[in-house]
């Protein structure tokens, strides 16, 4: 074809099918193929195959924004330890600002192999600083995804931070290009900031999008969405004990966490335990300068990102519990027991097998994840044992015919007294505070009426501040669908196997202009396979008796806590 949008992007399809291991087929394609005037495809497609990538770069390029050149910004520093020059900087804005149809122009890795992470990352964050500083013009948005190009974990905290409050300031299509943004910088850490913004934020409508990423990246992967949250919690570089050491020279530390996953600081001098100190100690002149100040960079950042661990892991963890997620004895080692971070949570808990049986799927017998008989019960020690309430070894047992072995957390409802009571004795023995209520969780029950019927009534017309309505986010609760006006009149709760519950109020509250109605009363609740406020019919919904006893209890301490005086 004549030169011009449509040979152009021919050519970029055909180069990204080969690059998706696709080439013996289309060179298959092009040689049984004929072309017009007896063009011969497969030389002319052997033709755009060889061109060299680095000129694939438009023929007319844009000058660069006011804001350039970047006088003031941290530069890019060769790995030999000279910052690049004011000429190379102009090329590497131009290579920014090329339009990403084909994804990163290549030119870019090699910078990134000339240059040094931490100093490309800073000089992003600095464009990206300019871009906003001058409005943020859409046209520009290229100086956000130079932070998908040469960004790393501390960029992606700093986006996290702008992302959460950027739908408050009317600039929800920033906030959602920064998700992709996230997904671009693609590191643990950054996936785990995606998370976070998926389990967690007052702008649903970002939220949503948030989630699907998540969930788009663990279809990609052949996951789950809980399975993609299991290796979504990052080590943070620690050892397969939890710890690391920090140095400064002369002097080294040893950093863990304790079970809440705060952090101890232990002199490590000469590669051998000794005190333990208060905290990380600042540097003193002896001490190695530029080795004391990224020491204690590093730590200032262990400390962050353990806090948001700690708050996302146990959260998913009681979810975990409430929903009966089961795990298989292989990732339950290697993302809970031994995992640097997470295991000192899983050290508070108690924890069960349970034997699954097998279901069909498609024709194939597959054992879930979720659900089955509690057979035995265990804590996981300190050094990663498992262990039984008289601290003796425990052994997992087998599956009788049919059956898989799962592990997971009991719900109080599952955990014989006995086995409660002893539990409950070795860990305040040890000290140990639970993350969150499990042997002592309250238990509720409906009544017979109520699960007999289609309305649940008990709290009907209680009357409540908006705001107390917003926190049933915080328990595993979703906010609906804004309808006419932006209003919303329910919240949800997804359960397992598609059924979802849905708690209705009024007169309700408009996204943005939560003090126009500052109170609510609740109405019904009710119990559906999908969430379908406005349009459920009585067909649609099932009978309370559809919950198991754990649902239903988890339903009313849900209410319980909301409609409770303060």
């Amino acid at each position: 074809g004549t030169p011009g949008k449509a040979r152009t992007q021919a050519a970029q399809a055909l180069r990204y099918l080969v690059a998706q291991g696709h080439g013996a087929m289309v060179k298959d394609v092009a040689a049984r193929a004929q072309g017009a005037d007896a063009v011969d495809l497969a030389q002319a497609l052997q033709a755009v195959l060889d061109e060299d990538p680095m000129l694939a770069y438009p023929s007319k390029i844009a000058p660069l924004p006011s804001y350039w050149p970047p006088m003031a910004w941290r530069k890019p520093v060769l790995k030999g330890g000279a910052a690049l020059p004011k000429e190379a900087l102009q090329v590497l804005g131009e290579m920014l600002s090329f339009p990403r149809t084909e994804g990163e122009y290549p030119g870019l890795a090699q910078v990134k192999q000339a240059c040094t992470a931490p100093s490309l990352a800073a000089f992003a964050w600095d464009c990206f600083e300019a871009w906003l500083a001058v409005g943020a013009p859409a046209k520009e948005n290229w100086a956000m995804w130079a932070l998908a190009a040469l960004g790393d974990d501390e960029v992606a905290r700093k986006l996290t931070a702008l992302i959460r409050v950027w739908p408050g300031e009317s600039a929800n299509a920033r906030a959602v290009t920064g998700l992709d943004v996230l997904e671009a910088i693609g590191t643990d850490t950054a996936l785990m900031m995606l998370n976070g913004i998926a389990q967690k934020l007052k702008f649903k409508g970002l939220q949503d999008k948030a989630r699907e990423k998540i969930a788009a990246i663990a279809e990609a992967r052949g996951l789950t969405t809980e399975e993609l949250e299991d290796r979504l919690a990052p080590d943070l570089g620690l050892d397969e004990r939890g710890t690391l050491v920090l140095d400064f020279g002369p002097r080294q530390f040893k950093v863990g966490f304790d079970e809440a996953l705060k952090p101890w600081v232990r002199d490590y001098s000469g590669g051998k335990d000794g005190a333990r100190l208060k905290d990380l100690p600042k540097p003193i002149k002896s001490d190695d300068e530029a080795l004391a100040k990224a020491a204690t960079e590093r730590y200032k950042l262990l400390k962050k990102d353990a806090k948001t661990i700690a708050a996302q892991q146990i959260q998913r963890l009681e979810v975990a519990m409430c929903q009966q997620r089961r795990w298989s004895e292989a990732n339950f080692r290697d993302f809970i027991a031994t995992h640097p971070l997470v295991r000192h949570i899983a050290q508070r808990l108690v924890w069960g097998v349970f034997a699954v049986t097998a279901q069909k799927s498609g024709g194939e017998l597959e054992y879930p994840n979720w659900g089955g008989e509690l057979l035995a019960c265990f804590r996981l020690g300190e050094d990663g044992s498992l262990n039984t309430a008289d601290d003796a070894a425990f052994t997992l047992p087998t599956a009788g015919e049919g059956q898989a072995i799962r592990i997971g957390l009991p719900h109080a409802l599952q955990l014989r007294a006995q086995d409660a009571q002893a539990f409950a004795q070795v860990l305040a023995d040890y000290e140990l505070l639970q993350p969150f209520a499990q042997l002592g969780r309250d238990t509720h029950a409906l009544s017979e009426g109520e699960q007999a019927g289609k309305l649940l009534t008990r709290w009907h017309g209680r009357k409540l501040p908006t705001g107390r309505i917003l926190g049933l986010a915080n328990q595993a609760w979703r906010r609906g669908d804004a309808q006419d006006g932006g209003g919303v009149w329910y919240f949800s709760k997804p359960l397992m196997g598609g059924r979802v519950i849905e708690l209705n109020f009024e007169p309700g509250f408009s996204v943005g202009y939560l003090d126009e109605e500052p109170e609510q009363t609740l109405g019904e609740l009710t119990l559906g396979s999908k969430p379908s406020w406005g349009a459920i019919n009585g067909e649609q919904l099932l009978d309370w008796r559809e919950l198991d006893a754990i649902q239903a209890s988890e339903l009313i301490r849900d209410m319980e806590a909301l409609c409770a005086p303060q």
